[in-house]
């Protein structure tokens, strides 16, 4: 994820980084479901 730009307030910024954690965390949520995915179907 790039994010260009000026970021105006402290509220923005602590905004952005939440959406941020939350699309990093939503990949490796996906990540570990196929993991678990491809060893239940062994």
């Amino acid at each position: 994820m790039l994010i260009v730009g000026l970021v105006s307030t402290r509220e923005e910024q602590y905004e952005i980084r939440c959406v941020a954690e939350m699309v990093i965390l939503g990949e490796r949520i996906r990540y570990l479901a196929r993991q678990t995915k491809q060893y239940m179907e062994k």
